[in-house]
């Protein structure tokens, strides 16, 4: 029961609140240099960071395994180690979420091309040239979906569509990169598979409880022969799947492993001279372990002819792994760069903390997680105080990743779009309390980070936004910064970061509902994608909003467009989102629910055209008579040579641009 107690007590994470920092100084603005009728703001100067300092790397692994054997005899219990039992269910944002929460960065459609009748536009990605994996992808010939665990390989030949071919991966996924005539698939662990159960390893006598053994897997499928794609090598580490990209054809995975190969004991019976004796047997079994006891284990295997293993090994060197000054839990965080011809690890590089959200500029990549809370906090019933979200900054390189500085913020984020790098800062939206616990003491800031040797060291902070509300959607651009709260009304922020010594709060307005996602329209304009809602803060339906940001002082609503009792996939998945900059040519997938079955269908994806003139609606797109009674929702929408491409678990619809007639149509 204390086990299940720490647990429970780790999940709860939503109680924490954030103060400011010791280190900072805090001055008000005078209400009155701010937008009109927006409550004073406070810029936050650090005076010093506060940050853990920089991470540093064993020397050796004897240093690594006296370093965590040393910790764990402090931490190990009748139940193995405090907040590292084997296992537990991993709930992750969706970039985890929001990814409403992972590398899922300015939108690459910001600046796509216009669609042109011999262009793409794919995947909507937050920076240009960083490949992020989804669920379907298209190189303007051949369109990759994947359904459960099958992959379809869909030929487009003009106003036609074929199904070449399809194969069952073996795993259920949605995270895909296309890279030329190969796949790459990903899936995140096998936590919710089969498990054997703790007396299967240990014997059948103490306390049964299941084993989870979250895995990552990563294929290589070959589709230079799309009628029968093939898979050609399989690489499993030991972890779960944070998040990856791609960029020129090198994948970079971010791992998250915990201790493995413990076969901890158990207390047999009752009574305290049950747990004293489990507790010592292990501490026997800590100082026992081995180096590959704590660092993450990988298998790469050639699946063409007869499987073979063909490397395996510790993924980490010790001499690549980092500590922090301040002990941070037993959870490795790994970045793993994969060679571009071939399936195997080519650099690793870790460091004990674990990681929730990541953001790559393409110079570099950063990991974020909140703050390690000792297990013994919630067990005597404490309330952990200063909630901050560290930061860790690996530098990147063609075929390499190296750890280069750490640093916090207060408070939580909310996802990649928290993050944005420019002219060599870091900018941070966060919010003091969780997404999931937003108080009437709850506010937002923006922090703004350099790196200083091996520190992301704080040089300026705005905060006060969004007073008794949280974030629910960022947008970075050049200069300045968009930020979106919410809890009855939707106050747009506008940020200037222009000096990153002294950002400050440029424009503000308020209307009912908020936007999940922001996105560049001309120059000058955002469309928010959200809800709509009343003064109560009562959502209504789905609501696209075209903001007129050209003044940043006087940020105003020129338009709108709402469906009531709808929502859309976008308002946690950017993926969902496309744009055509050329034509106006906006769309994204909805749903909605109407008793009496009036109106549009029930599924389907919102045409519209969005320009600087305002939002008109050309109609819908829907796959639900595709599939008889049963709904289809759209999951994501592609332009390819003009032509609308629509892809849902019933197939994938190509539908004329200008009349939304169908062309053509594939069944999965």
């Amino acid at each position: 029961m204390r086990r299940l107690a720490t647990i429970t007590a780790i999940a709860a994470l939503a109680l924490a609140a954030c103060t400011v920092p010791a280190g900072l100084t805090a001055t008000t603005e005078n209400p009155g240099d701010g937008p009109s009728g927006s409550p004073p703001t406070t810029v936050v100067v650090r005076d010093h960071p506060t940050a853990s300092r920089a991470l540093m790397p064993f020397d050796a692994c004897d240093d690594l395994l006296d370093w965590t054997t040393g910790h764990a005899l402090d931490r190990v219990g009748p139940y193995g180690l405090d907040g590292h039992m084997p296992y537990p269910p991993v709930f992750t944002d969706f970039e985890m979420a929001g990814d409403a929460g992972v590398v899922r960065e300015m939108a690459a459609s910001a600046a796509t091309p216009a669609a042109a009748k011999n262009s793409v536009i794919g995947t909507n990605l937050q920076e240009t040239g960083i490949d992020e994996p989804d669920l379907v992808k298209t190189d303007g010939r051949r369109i990759i979906a994947v359904t459960g665990s099958t992959l379809h390989v869909v030929e487009i030949d003009g106003d036609l569509l074929s199904h070449a071919g399809s194969i069952d991966l073996g795993f259920w996924t949605e995270d895909l990169f296309l890279d030329g005539d190969r796949v790459i698939a990903i899936a995140g662990g096998d936590v919710f598979g089969p498990m054997p159960l703790v007396e299967d390893v240990i014997g059948s006598e103490g306390m049964s409880m299941p084993v989870y053994t979250p895995v990552i897997t990563v294929v290589e499928i070959d589709i230079s022969d799309p009628e029968e794609p093939e898979l050609t090598r399989s690489l499993r580490i030991d972890g779960r799947y944070i998040s990856s990209r791609m960029v020129d054809g090198a994948v970079r995975l971010v791992v998250s492993s915990g201790p493995t190969g413990f076969a901890w004991a158990y207390p047999e019976g009752g009574g305290l001279r049950a747990e004293r004796d489990a507790e010592d047997r292990n501490r026997e079994i800590i100082e026992s372990s081995e180096v590959e006891n704590w660092l993450p284990y990988y298998i790469l295997t050639d699946l063409e002819g007869r499987d073979t293993v063909v490397d395996e090994g510790t993924l980490l060197a010790c001499d690549r792994t980092h500590r922090p000054d301040e002990f941070s839990g037993f959870t490795v965080l790994s970045l793993v760069t994969l060679d571009a011809e071939e399936l195997e690890v080519s650099d690793s590089t870790g460091v004990f903390a674990d990681g929730d959200i990541v953001y790559s500029s393409g110079d570099a990549a950063y990991v974020a997680t909140s703050r390690w809370i000792d297990p013994i906090v919630f067990e005597r019933g404490d309330e952990p105080t200063e909630m901050t979200t560290q930061i860790h900054k690996f530098a990147l390189s063609r075929r390499a990743a190296d750890y280069e500085a750490s640093g916090t913020v207060p408070g939580y984020m909310l996802s990649q779009w928290s993050m944005s790098e420019h002219d060599g800062y870091l900018r941070v939206a966060s919010t003091s309390s969780p997404q999931w616990w937003d108080g009437p003491d709850s506010e937002s800031m923006v922090t703004v980070l350099d790196t200083r040797g091996d520190e992301l060291r704080t040089v300026g902070s705005v905060d006060g936004l969004g007073r008794g509300e949280r974030i629910y959607s960022v947008r970075f651009f050049d200069d300045r910064g968009y930020v979106v709260t919410f809890r009855q009304v939707d106050p747009l922020y506008v940020i200037d970061l222009s000096d990153p010594e002294d950002p400050t709060v440029e424009g503000e307005l308020k209307i009912p509902g908020y936007s999940a996602y922001l996105h560049p329209i001309g120059d000058g304009y955002l469309l928010g994608v959200g809800q709509d809602a009343d003064l109560d803060g009562r959502v209504l339906g789905l609501q696209a909003s075209l903001f007129d940001v050209s003044d940043p002082s006087d940020p105003d609503r020129v338009d709108r467009f709402t469906m009531k009792d709808g929502h859309s996939e976008v308002e946690w998945d950017h993926h969902a989102f496309l744009h055509d900059p050329s034509t106006g040519l906006t769309v994204f997938p909805y749903e909605r629910w109407d008793e009496r079955k009036e109106g549009p269908p029930p599924t389907g994806v919102l045409v519209l055209n969005v320009t600087e003139g305002g939002i008109s609606e050309d109609g819908v797109v829907s796959h639900d008579e595709k599939w008889g009674d049963w709904w289809a929702p759209i999951r994501r929408a592609m332009l390819i040579d003009g032509r609308l491409v629509t892809v849902s678990d019933a197939g994938i619809l190509l539908t004329d641009v200008d009349t939304l007639d169908d062309l053509d149509w594939v069944s999965f």
